[in-house]
């Protein structure tokens, strides 16, 4: 990694570190989803950066990819499980983070179980490991406290402009002679729900969240000259339905809405992920980039 890299890596960890201080103290009983998600947004531009991709935040079985649609009245309820998952880059280069509150004391330990499940592989992370580690660690953890593993969600590798990309990083004990290598940027990020979850998440219907596959595309349909717009402005990170409307106020819902089919395969569709037997799931996320002897977390406070 040259000095340039490392210094917009840095920059964008130093922007999530302050936002995370920030919005814990914003996460309150009554809040309203879409406005903590668009102050949320609006601070990491404010420090500099720029989102990298819809602030999540999804509660109690809501495991991920929630971000409020348009016009969306909710508000954390009572006693809620609430994780904020966001992103931040800086020309590209990504960091990606979240953390879990527990409104009501009855949650505080399966928030302690992510948390210590994801400082033991910090503490472990370094170049020559096996990838397949990490999810043994967490796994024998959170069995150890009376809790089990979400096996379908993982961690994963980070390059410039795509959130998603190489190695996935499993919660689970796995089968793998896969190895971190230095310089590799990752975000590890145990999911822990209780004893009687099912330790798997599904889809439901609402999809909020999208991302173009590709850099490069025709835009020969109807719906075409939208589409550039959003692939332009977008590339190839996540976005949302409100982030469109909010940039380019000449579209409503419906029109974007057959754009995207129309352009279905060219995208990458992220419906909202349940816990499948409805119970609470806590989330511990950090990103980090992998040194020869150790790993520097470039998002913890």
């Amino acid at each position: 990694m040259n000095e340039d890299e490392m210094k917009k890596y840095t920059a964008a960890g130093e922007i999530a570190k302050r936002v995370k201080r920030d919005s814990r103290k914003w996460v309150r009983e009554g809040e309203p989803l879409l406005d903590l998600c668009e102050k949320i947004e609006r601070r990491i531009v404010e420090l500099g950066g720029a989102p990298a991709f819809p602030c999540n935040i999804c509660i109690d079985e809501i495991a991920a990819h929630f971000t409020p649609p348009p016009g969306f009245a909710g508000r954390i309820p009572n006693e809620g499980l609430v994780k904020i998952d966001f992103g931040v880059h800086v020309d590209g280069y990504i960091v990606d983070t979240a953390f879990t509150i527990p409104l009501s004391p009855r949650d505080r330990e399966i928030v302690e179980v992510a948390e210590e499940s994801l400082l033991k592989i910090s503490e472990m992370l370094r170049a020559g490991i096996k990838i397949s580690q990490v999810g043994e660690i967490v796994e024998k953890f959170a069995s150890s406290k009376g809790f089990k593993v979400i096996r379908n969600l993982t961690g994963h590798q980070i390059d410039r402009f795509n959130l998603h990309t190489g190695f996935s990083i499993p919660n689970i004990r796995i089968l793998g002679t896969e190895k971190f290598r230095k310089d590799m940027v990752v975000a590890i990020e145990p999911f822990i729900t209780i004893a009687d979850g099912s330790g798997e998440v599904g889809e439901i219907e609402e999809t909020y969240i999208y991302r173009f596959k590709y850099l490069s595309m025709n835009y020969t349909s109807e719906s075409g000259p939208l589409v550039k717009k959003l692939h332009n402005s977008f590339k190839t990170l996540p976005f949302c339905e409100r982030w469109v409307i909010n940039q380019f106020r000449e579209v409503n819902r419906d029109s974007i809405k057959r754009a995207l089919e129309h352009y279905r395969k060219n995208l990458m569709f992220y419906p909202v992920l349940v816990e499948k037997n409805r119970k609470k799931v806590a989330q511990a996320e950090d990103t980090f980039l992998v040194l020869e002897d150790s790993a520097l977390n470039l998002t913890s406070e």
